[in-house]
């Protein structure tokens, strides 16, 4: 029984994971940000960063891995994942077309949007700090 516990575990794992890969190549976030950032070269190792980081993530998720990193390597960790996250979620929104879809249904001046957006990003910050600090009780 545990034998059959464990593979439908890591098969599950396996699937859920190559699912939200190919959903973020698919929609062509990856090839989006390279483009923007002036490294369309680089895309196919970015891909596999992806799909490495993935993998690496799930696996140490499901383990009782611990590193100790320090508070400078928190900080560089916490950077580098916030980089990720803001990226990830700005070519999101580039690609599917959020904002200006949103903007136009509910009839937002242009020149409204770039305070939209920082206001969006500052409640962001201010969230992920809440939910260190106070929730987890950092």
């Amino acid at each position: 029984m545990k034998v059959f516990l464990i593979l439908f575990g890591l098969s599950s794992g396996i699937m859920v994971g190559a699912g939200v890969v190919a959903i973020l190549i698919l929609v062509g976030i990856i090839p989006r940000m390279a483009q923007v950032s002036k490294t369309k070269e680089y895309v196919g190792v970015y891909e596999g960063l992806l799909v490495i980081g993935t993998l690496l993530g799930g696996f140490i998720s499901i383990q009782n891995i611990y590193f100790n990193i320090g508070r400078m390597g928190a900080v560089v960790f916490g950077l580098g994942y916030g980089v990720f996250v803001g990226f990830l979620s700005s070519g999101l929104t580039e690609v599917l077309d959020y904002i200006p879809v949103v903007s136009r249904r509910l009839k937002i001046p242009t020149m409204c949007l770039k305070y939209i957006i920082i206001s969006m990003l500052i409640g962001k910050v201010v969230g992920s700090f809440i939910g260190w600090r106070i929730i987890q009780g950092g």
